[in-house]
């Protein structure tokens, strides 16, 4: 079984790079810099698979959601990368590919990459023989190493290197044996996934649960860290969607004087309850509370305990857009 092969050094060096990007159809190529573009590839076809050998130059590559409206291919790729780096970008996450990983790519949703100098293999699989053999996961963005990404990458060199000897008769037998073991595979990082996700839900609720009960002390990342008996790294990776790990501790700060302040039997000043709750500055404290609800602390307690004389009227008042804004704040 002989590949069709691609080489840019055959090409004036002027043409290399757009000669490269001619081939790639399902993404819109950039690269940094200019001049000279190397680029080698071998690239066979068996039976439902087409299977790639890649060696080439740092590029970008950039699947929009327009083109992927536009052009309708369905199919995933499944890239094993045995040198270099893809700095990718799926689904609102940023991660890493790194020398011995596998990154999975699903054609029907947007991603972008940077790509170093990479030597990977990529498999174009058909939607049907993946999707319905993966227990309801989705895919795209995963990157795996280790256990049976491992044996992949090991097995997709070694049929690389004996599909030259093959003959058409055994490419059924090889397109299965590829597709099981990609499955296997994916199973396995996806579950494993899942449960780092299902841990990390649960060190989340142990971090907001010392937060809350310690509200008034001075709350760092090293405390935090040394209470829990956790790595900065544990305590970044659970908050890192959602503004890290100060802007948790200035939240849960924040709903808790917001509740004392809609409390009508708490009577300390606001000053003691900003202390109480780890906002030792008053005029830092009346910033951000300003900044968060759209007035002064002392306005919104009074709004909150004294609601039929404090309600403005729509018609006149120029605060009722701040108000208005708190009242979604609240709700929210």
């Amino acid at each position: 079984m002989q590949p069709l092969r691609f080489d840019t050094s055959v090409l004036p060096e002027d043409d290399q790079f757009t000669g490269y990007a001619s081939g790639i159809a399902n993404f819109d190529m950039s690269r940094p810099g200019s001049g000279p573009f190397s680029a080698r590839a071998m690239i066979w076809r068996v039976g439902s698979l087409v299977i790639a050998q890649l060696a080439a130059d740092p590029a970008g590559y950039t699947r929009t959601a327009e083109r992927v409206r536009a052009d309708r291919i369905d199919h995933f790729y499944v890239n094993y990368h045995y040198r270099g780096r893809a700095r990718v970008e799926c689904s609102h996450t940023r991660s890493v590919a790194g020398p011995g990983s596998l990154l999975v790519l699903d054609m029907r949703q947007a991603c972008r990459m940077a790509v170093e100098r990479v030597d990977q293999i990529s498999l174009a699989i058909p939607r049907p023989l993946l999707l319905d053999r993966l227990a309801g996961f989705d895919p795209h963005g995963l990157i795996a190493y280790g256990g049976l990404a491992t044996v992949l990458g090991s097995t997709l060199r070694a049929v690389c290197t004996s599909l030259p000897r093959v003959g058409l008769s055994q490419t059924e037998a090889i397109e299965r044996m590829i597709v099981d073991l990609v499955v296997d595979t994916l199973l396995e990082a996806l579950r494993a996934t899942e449960a780092r996700s299902a841990r990390e839900e649960e060190l989340a609720s142990r971090v907001k649960a010392y937060i809350d009960q310690h509200l008034g002390h001075a709350l760092t990342v090293s405390t935090l860290c040394e209470a829990l008996g956790i790595s900065r790294s544990s305590l970044y990776r659970c908050f890192g969607d959602s503004g890290g790990i100060v802007r948790q501790i200035q939240t849960r700060r924040l709903k808790r004087i917001q509740a004392l302040l809609c409390d009508p039997s708490e009577t300390r000043s606001i000053a003691a309850l900003a202390r109480s709750t780890g906002f030792p500055d008053k005029t830092h404290f009346t910033r951000v509370f300003r900044k968060t609800f759209g007035m002064a602390p002392g306005e919104y307690r009074r709004i909150a305990c004294e609601p039929e004389r404090a309600e403005p009227s729509p018609a006149s008042s120029g605060d009722s857009p701040d108000v208005f804004r708190a009242w979604l704040r609240d709700i929210n």
